[in-house]
């Protein structure tokens, strides 16, 4: 595996070969109104469904668009474009070869054609003004640089295309709340890391789009709809006393803490790049 994976790929990568999970590698999206507290992985499985179709309804794809997905972990997104379009030229891009196996067993259909690339986030190997749509969802902030993504982004998309995606972003503990920022970020970084900007030094994301030559037209906190996700990442009847020794369940539980204390915002935005 590669320095540049998050270890908790491993995991996934295993549970996914066994059947134990699908192919969406992201949290996912309640309406708030619903949530109850104990739930199945199926009620998972739909919450990270509602997910994928809040970010696929806000890039208002098309058939016979060209799309790119920038940390297409499994395909998941891609897949479910190719069922609901026709003609379209689905991309997807990661730095692991082993997600990227994964994804070259999908099938394309309805006329519809896939394209599976190893790359760096901020060094993609793709022409200027090549794709009316861009994706990237739950993966920026594994990336070097927001800032270098964003323009990647911004370079690659044609006039009056969008790129959507959503991110996480994390705000240091207060002294008061007892959880050293050292102590979580080493955590976060052992377990979920790479993640360079780890506390959101350069994450403005209207500026970082702004100076990229981008117009944000929508933006939406997800943070109190993703939530419930913790009750499906962080095993149940986990002693939260006690070191659980592996360096993913440490994150998990750390990703879990900030979410709960007001540390942690999810949100979503759409870019559209203006025509020229």
């Amino acid at each position: 595996m590669s320095k540049e994976v998050p270890p908790y790929f491993d995991y996934l990568i295993e549970s996914f070969r066994r059947g134990g999970i699908g192919r969406f590698v992201h949290l996912g999206y309640w309406d708030r109104a619903t949530v109850t507290d104990g739930f199945n992985s199926g009620d998972f499985e739909s919450a990270q469904q509602r997910l994928n179709d809040l970010v696929i309804e806000l890039a208002a794809v098309e058939d016979g668009q060209d799309v790119l997905d920038v940390g297409c972990g499994f395909g998941g997104t891609l897949a479910e474009l190719n069922t609901r379009l026709r003609d379209v030229t689905l991309v997807g891009v990661n730095i692991d070869s082993r997600q990227l196996d994964i994804c070259r067993e999908l099938k394309a259909q309805n006329q519809n054609s896939f394209q599976w690339l190893a790359s760096d986030a901020c060094q993609l190997p793709l022409p200027s003004a090549s794709f009316d749509r861009i994706l990237c969802i739950e993966a920026m902030f594994h990336f070097t640089s927001r800032r270098n993504f964003i323009q990647e982004a911004a370079r690659i998309l044609r006039p009056g295309g969008v790129f959507v995606f959503s991110d996480i972003l994390l705000s240091k503990p207060l002294p008061d709340q007892d959880c050293p920022a050292f102590l979580s970020g080493s955590a976060l970084q052992d377990g979920y890391g790479p993640w360079p900007d780890l506390w959101g030094s350069d994450s403005n994301h209207k500026e970082l789009g702004k100076v990229s030559g981008l117009h944000c037209v929508c933006e939406i906190d997800g943070t109190e709809n993703t939530l419930p996700s913790h009750q499906f990442t962080v095993p149940s009847g986990l002693d939260l006393q006690r070191d659980p020794i592996d360096s993913s369940l440490r994150a998990s539980m750390t990703l879990r803490w900030l979410h709960h204390h007001g540390n942690l915002k999810y949100v979503f935005f759409r870019f559209d790049k203006p025509m020229a």
